[in-house]
């Protein structure tokens, strides 16, 4: 499943990262390289080994190609 995760990133043509704003649930999505959207993964995933379902369920790879993380 991690690589099914990174391939996601990879794959994608633009990455948006969703930024909660005001502690709660009000927020944005924010443009982000593909660079740092991996640094951040892989380092999620060397932190979490378990759980993977909830990390793929909040990586979406869209069929306009663009990957939404939440």
């Amino acid at each position: 499943m991690k690589k099914e995760i990174l391939n996601r990133v990879k794959k994608a043509n633009y990455c948006f990262v969703w930024c909660v704003l005001d502690s709660y649930d009000v927020g944005y999505y924010f443009k982000t390289s593909k660079t740092e959207a991996l640094f951040y993964v892989r380092k999620y995933l060397k932190a979490n080994t378990t759980n993977l379902e909830n990390l793929s369920n909040a990586i979406v790879l869209r069929e306009d190609g663009d990957l939404y993380i939440n």
